[in-house]
């Protein structure tokens, strides 16, 4: 039996990693990005390490690192020690030190702690603090003196603790009165909760869920969304209608044209509203696109959305918008038949897949694909 690694064949190395490192059918990619994603993260802690343990404490981290070459490490140290890092890092004095998984592996074990406390009659340390509070000050480095105070390592922490010592009082006197993101913590700190995460919660944790009592005052983009998906297919209508009568009046004009060319329909644009909205509304029944009146395959062009206000149009393929003489059966409602001719945006995804289960633009060359009207 080998004990050493060092002392394995390279061959075998080599199949171990080949077995190991087998990948599903397109899986290696994300492989890749999480594994890259991980370098990112370590090299960024490391750096850290480096300010904190060496820059900071005027160690040379050479010592330890053999490796760092000394005009690197030098550099680094110049890096620190300018004043907008000095700024930056004197902004950020309320962070917590409970490693990578944050408030979510502590927040059981100090509900844990506090109970077996009050079992053995221990004095309550943050009485009247709410538990948003209170995992925000467990968070955070501190002491406690002699009479029973809370202190910290920062004043700035002192500062806000003194602040949700005060809005309790407050509160019981009826003169605070936390809602829902704008707690006690928050006024305490006096800086805004930012959306999509909870402070002393989770980096993560949206605010409805965050603030399950307050479901009632979040308001519901439905109707929203419903008119804002009107407001599209109005744009797409009007710029569709624009582009044909650009098309037909190009073509009276041009002295060469037959009488045959005159009288081919011009090269639709089918509009891909996919990317405005997660959901569709369904088919609406008194609204009729320009690939609804064909009576022969027609070309076409298809397009998606784009910009801040999805009023502009990107041409990712060309096609053929075909009838119903290829399919028996009808599209769903608010889609075409389309056979794609030319690819121009390989990444694009497509609403429906076909029936091998082809969900993207590039993979789908000549053949048929339902595609918005």
């Amino acid at each position: 039996m080998i004990s050493n690694w060092k002392n394995v064949p390279t061959t075998t190395k080599d199949a171990l990693w080949a077995t190991l490192f087998t990948f599903i059918e397109d899986q290696e990619k994300f492989a890749i990005n999480f594994a890259e994603g991980l370098l990112r993260r370590c090299f960024r802690n490391w750096r850290s390490t480096l300010n904190k343990e060496y820059v900071q404490k005027g160690k040379n981290a050479r010592d330890d690192f053999g490796r760092i070459p000394p005009e690197m490490w030098e550099e680094f140290i110049q890096q620190k020690n300018m004043p907008e890092a000095k700024a930056l890092s004197e902004e950020n004095t309320n962070t917590h030190h409970l490693g990578a998984r944050g408030y979510a592996a502590k927040i059981a074990k100090w509900r844990r702690e506090e109970e077996a406390q009050r079992r053995v009659g221990l004095p309550d340390l943050f009485k009247g603090l709410d538990e948003c509070s209170r995992n925000w000050v467990l968070a955070q480095i501190s002491k406690v003196t002699p009479n029973d105070k809370v202190k910290f390592k920062h004043p700035t922490k002192d500062e806000i603790y003194a602040r949700l010592e005060q809005l309790t009082k407050a509160q019981k006197k009826g003169l605070f009165k936390p809602n829902r993101e704008k707690d006690h913590l928050i006024a305490a700190i006096g800086t805004a909760q930012h959306s999509g995460r909870v402070r002393r919660i989770s980096s993560t944790l949206i605010w409805g869920k965050a603030f399950p009592n307050n479901q009632a005052t979040y308001k519901k983009h439905n109707r929203y969304k419903k008119n804002l998906e009107e407001k599209m297919r109005e744009i797409a209508k009007q710029e569709l209608i624009e582009f044909f009568a650009s098309q037909q009046l190009a073509t009276r004009a041009d002295p060469t044209a037959s009488d045959g060319q005159r009288q081919v329909e011009p090269t639709m644009l089918l509009a891909h509203t996919r990317f405005v909205f997660s959901s569709s509304t369904g088919s609406i029944a008194n609204v009729r696109y320009p690939v609804d009146d064909i009576q022969v395959d027609a070309p076409c062009r298809l397009v998606i959305p784009y910009g801040r206000k999805q009023n502009k149009f990107r041409e990712v393929t060309t096609g053929m918008a075909v009838t119903g003489h290829v399919f028996l059966e009808e599209p769903l409602p608010e889609y075409a038949w389309v056979q794609v001719v030319t690819v121009l945006d390989e990444s694009c995804e497509i609403d429906i897949p076909n029936d091998e289960g082809i969900e993207v633009l590039d993979d789908v060359m000549n053949q048929y694909i339902l595609w918005h009207r």
